[in-house]
């Protein structure tokens, strides 16, 4: 009997133990699901069943609670479930020395398909350019809950990217994600379309449910481009001369030859009708042109290495067969001789092939990166005696001259695509002198950098996803720019550009972010930087644009749940929390005579006891329980328990 007075005594600190601590031990209960996903408007079904003597069960829940019974087995199930944020549990009373009843949660997941699936382009409208920057939008409406969200982008029948998300919300929500993307020819006519998939898991529908958005049709304008520059044909009757080539819009074409008689805008010339010699054919479209050379050589002509082999044999015959005593002048006259149409032959070849040696000048600087409007001085020197030499160019051109060292200069350069060469008549046996290019690179810095958040005013909420937008002005050329972002003096990210267009134009960038309260406050920026190589201007010309103060409102969060105070003159119960907008507090305890609002309690004022806050905004809120205890005066749980330990102990002795 004594024992079993100890064992209930021990039984009541355990109790005691837990009502301090707030733990409890695994709730009697087994419920027929662990958890539940349900459509809006859907029905559920779950049974509670107890595993122990109870003095009462039930369901608790804003729909399809179940009063409390006797019963061992009682089912909680609602027909038609249209609330997002429902939290049922099902209790049991099975410990009469517990305050209130256990419970066991149900987790549910009530989730909804999205209305529409929609993609666009952002800010653009018509066909896309090839190399361009282009930024395409899907917009998910009424979706939930976000957080199961996955939007998939496909060109095709391929997977390009996927964006998940990571809002808690439960509510339905417009959602909103994006891909860049930079087409190119072979995109023309591609179908986008982007995905919105709710994968809930393995209690959720199999295969998780997809809406689809309708195909996007790329439109991709795009400059002719041959395969190849030059083409040798020999003569017959049957070969033509065939400069198609793709571009979009469809290109013109025109021919140039001294052999042709009449213009021609077809892009095929038949052979047949045709005289041996160079064809040069341009193709061109609103976007840029190429070029490609035909080298028709007539039927039954000896080739170059024919008639090369032929004089090198000649030589090595004639040089064998005569002798020393032979005059050496006759000797020296045919080598010579034959040496001139060895070289003869070379220019033939040079003149088939399109080939060239090194032009015999030397250009001071090799290449030039000059800004618009600025100065420009380069120098061209001779390395070898000639007939003439000068610059061409649009600006800036120096007529033919008999002087060893020329300059291209100009003063103040407003030509972007400006291709100056240098040229030098050397070599009587070319048709055309020898010419070396100046390659020049003309910048602007832009005119403005600036940011902006895509789609959205005011405050930022914690947890969801942005967009931030760079656009930069009128800057040339793109393909040199790179935007930076930053947050703060932390670099995030940087996106470069491969247009190749030389004139200025504007361009944008963008970056997602999914800010968090630590961000509220933070400063974004982007920069937009010219790095034009080392012959460029050092530093790299960088226009930064204005900082985006960002506003973060999040909710309350404590540290920690709970907190044990000893009761003194000199401790407080402190709620306070970090929020935005500002928090406002409730407290909660059987030991409190009037409310309070404030964050804090003075603990000298209050009975030892139990006291819950609530601190909550208009996006949440998040309690905190605090444990006041008397000072020393009360034994410990510790205490009490080992002193009945060493009771027992000694009453089963005696």
């Amino acid at each position: 009997m004594l024992q079993r007075f100890f064992g209930f005594v021990y039984l009541s600190a355990v109790s005691q133990l837990v009502s301090l601590t707030g733990t409890q031990a695994e709730c009697p209960v087994q419920l027929s699901q662990k958890s539940v996903v349900v459509e809006y408007g859907g029905s559920v079904e779950v049974n509670c069943t107890a595993t122990v003597q109870h003095y009462g069960m039930g369901w608790e829940a804003s729909e399809g609670g179940v009063d409390k019974t006797s019963a061992s087995v009682i089912t909680w199930s609602v027909s038609d479930l249209t609330e997002w944020d429902i939290e049922p549990f099902c209790y049991i009373n099975y410990d009469k020395s517990q305050a209130k009843p256990c419970e066991e949660k149900l987790p549910v997941t009530v989730y909804k398909t999205p209305d529409s699936v929609s993609i666009s382009i952002v800010k653009h409208s018509g066909p896309m350019m090839e190399g361009n920057q282009y930024q395409l939008q899907c917009d998910v409406q009424d979706v939930a809950p976000v957080q199961y969200l996955t939007v998939k982008w496909y060109k095709g029948q391929t997977l390009l990217d996927q964006t998940t998300f990571t809002d808690t919300i439960k509510t339905p929500v417009n959602e909103m994600a994006t891909l860049l993307i930079r087409p190119n020819r072979a995109d023309d006519g591609a179908q986008y379309r982007c995905e919105a998939e709710l994968d809930l898991g393995a209690e959720g529908p199999q295969p998780p449910p997809t809406v689809t958005s309708q195909p996007l049709s790329a439109k991709v304008y795009y400059k002719p481009k041959h395969s190849n520059s030059t083409e040798t044909i020999i003569k017959d009757d049957t070969v033509t001369l065939d400069c198609t080539v793709k571009a979009n819009p469809a290109p013109t074409y025109t021919w140039h030859s001294e052999q042709l008689k009449e213009k021609s805008s077809s892009p095929v010339l038949l052979s047949s009708k045709l005289s041996p010699g160079k064809y040069m054919c341009t193709a061109a479209n609103s976007l840029g042109k190429d070029s490609k050379v035909f080298i028709l050589n007539s039927t039954g002509r000896p080739t170059f290495w024919t008639v090369l082999v032929f004089f090198q044999l000649l030589v090595a015959v004639m040089t064998g067969y005569l002798n020393l005593s032979q005059e050496f002048s006759l000797l020296n006259m045919l080598q010579h001789f034959l040496g001139f149409v060895y070289l003869s032959a070379l220019s033939q070849l040079g003149s088939l092939t399109g080939t060239q040696a090194e032009c015999p000048v030397q250009l001071n600087p090799k290449s030039v990166v000059v800004e618009y409007g600025g100065s420009v001085a380069v120098t061209c020197t001779a390395s070898v005696q000639h007939d003439g030499m000068g610059w061409e160019a649009s600006e800036g051109g120096v007529d033919k001259t008999s002087a060893s060292v020329i300059t291209w200069s100009v003063s103040d350069l407003r030509e972007w695509e400006i291709e100056p060469f240098c040229y030098i008549n050397y070599d009587r046996s070319q048709a055309k002198p020898c010419e070396e290019k100046l390659p020049v690179t003309v910048y602007k810095t832009p005119d403005s950098v600036s940011i902006s958040i895509v789609n959205h005013r005011g405050p930022m909420m914690e947890g969801n996803q942005y967009e931030l937008q760079c656009d930069v002005h009128d800057v040339a050329p793109v393909q040199y720019l790179t935007v930076k972002w930053y947050k703060g003096q932390t670099l995030l990210d940087q996106t470069t550009f491969t247009d190749t267009i030389k004139t200025p134009i504007n361009e944008m960038a963008t970056l997602l972010i999914r800010p968090n309260r630590a961000d509220d406050g933070a400063q974004y920026r982007c920069e937009a930087e010219l790095n034009l190589g080392a012959e460029g201007p050092q530093p790299p010309p960088t226009v930064t644009s204005q900082p985006l103060s960002a506003e973060v409102h999040y909710k309350p969060k404590h540290s920690n749940s709970t907190e044990t105070i000893i009761k003194d003159d000199t401790v407080t119960l402190d709620c306070t929390v970090k929020a935005n907008p500002a928090p406002t507090y409730t407290w909660h305890s059987e030991h409190l005579k009037e409310k309070s609002s404030s964050s804090v309690l003075q603990s000298s004022k209050l009975s030892p006891g139990k006291y819950t806050c609530t601190a909550a905004n208009s996006l949440g809120k998040d309690s905190k329980v605090f444990f006041v205890n008397s000072t020393g005066c009360r034994p410990t749980f510790w205490t009490v328990l080992i002193f009945f330990q060493l009771l027992v102990a000694l009453m089963t002795v005696i």
